[in-house]
């Protein structure tokens, strides 16, 4: 844990140090020579908005850690577009790539594009990924999690791809269609005798359905004021290719609140239920990146869940922000067995550096009933 913090401090440092430079300053000055000068001048002027470039687009990468796949390394892109680039009231799209790899044999590669079409008649967010990860599996429901050594090693093969298309209904109303496509395989199971092992180890997920979206944010991957509430439905058929039928329903209801000078409360609630035989690796899920940061992903996992979190973002001086949070959750088969003792709570600390124009890279430190851990990321959590 030490030896992943001083990486994380010596991947930062660039950060830090070129962090004061003026707001208003926008025109570059010639590279410096040097390999060394070169990269840091590079960082400087990431979030610079370059107008004469349709597609800006920047690079950076190293050490990384979290829970799930312990000490590795990153390269992430990140880019900022505008499909209307004379439409100074149309919002930016964002693009993101990255590759890893850990030490605990953990490889991954992944997409994710948000577009924002000419007058936002049309949205389209899309995401793709593929990982190997030497997993953990608890089994399904509180009781079963609640014993944290209590785990079957495998390794978890994925591939992920989903995309949700919509159009602006009136005003700040949208509504559209969405796809997910995901194929699981689990290899390398441990039976050894008294641990929880899955069911089945291949899992096909094959869902569509239709999605509605109120969205006031004034921006989409860094809000400083708005909400973004969204109700989706997806269906799971057997004529898709699904081996077990269900269906899903998704609610998320977001918020964000100057609340004094460079400081925003940002609020994320965050409810889903599944009906029918749903797979063991589809379930819902608590932990990881996103929400409840600090639980290893994967190990509570039921048809259902309900989370809530808060988190104030403070900016400091220059690109440097920091943020505090707290964050609850449960997971459960059906709403009348929803047991309020069973709540998991978590909470943390992290740090924000401006990669490009309100786009954020992130590192947090999360803290659980029993677990902990450190997550690095592009773009905020909600």
């Amino acid at each position: 844990m030490i030896r992943s913090t001083l990486l994380t401090l010596v991947f930062c440092w660039p950060f830090i140090l070129n962090a004061r430079q003026q707001p208003g300053d926008t025109t570059a000055p010639p590279p410096p020579k040097g390999l060394i000068n070169r990269v840091i001048f590079y960082l400087k002027h990431t979030h610079e908005e370059k107008k004469h470039k349709r597609f800006d687009c920047s690079i950076i990468g190293g050490p990384y850690y979290a829970p799930e796949t312990s000490l590795g390394i990153v390269l992430m892109a990140a880019a900022q577009y505008k499909t209307q680039p004379h439409d100074s009231l149309l919002g930016m799209s964002n693009a993101s790539i990255y590759g890893s790899a850990s030490l605990t044999g953990f490889y991954g590669i992944g997409i994710s594009s948000n577009t924002i079409f000419p007058k936002d008649k049309f949205r389209l967010f899309g995401k793709a990924s593929f990982s190997s990860l030497p997993d953990k599996y608890w089994g399904i429901g509180y009781e079963s999690a609640d014993d944290k050594d209590n785990y079957t090693k495998y390794t978890l093969l994925t591939s992920k791809i989903s995309a949700d298309l919509s159009m602006k209904i009136v005003r700040l109303f949208y509504g559209g269609i969405g796809v997910s496509v995901s194929n699981n395989s689990a290899s390398k199971v441990d039976t050894a005798a008294g641990h929880p092992v899955m069911p089945t180890k291949n899992v096909l997920g094959f869902g569509i359905g239709p999605f509605l979206i109120y969205d006031s944010r004034d921006f989409l991957f860094n809000a400083y004021r708005g909400i973004f509430a969204r109700l989706a439905y997806k269906y799971f058929p057997s004529f898709l290719g699904n081996q077990s039928v269900f269906s899903a329903w998704e609610l998320q209801f977001d918020s964000y609140l100057p609340v004094w000078n460079k400081c925003i409360l940002a609020t994320d609630v965050f409810a889903e239920t599944k009906q029918g035989e749903v797979p063991w690796a589809l379930m819902s899920l608590l932990g990881g990146a996103n929400r409840l940061r600090g639980y290893y992903e994967g190990r509570f996992r039921d048809k259902s869940q309900v989370a809530l979190q808060a988190e104030l973002r403070q900016k400091v001086f220059g690109r440097n922000g920091v943020v505090a949070w707290i964050a609850a959750g449960n997971i459960f088969p059906e709403l009348s067995q929803f047991a309020l003792n069973q709540t998991l709570i978590s909470y943390g600390i992290g740090y924000r550096w401006e990669f490009k124009r309100r786009i954020n890279l992130r590192l947090d430190y999360g803290i659980g009933k029993d677990q902990s851990g450190f997550y690095f990321g592009i773009n905020e959590v909600f």
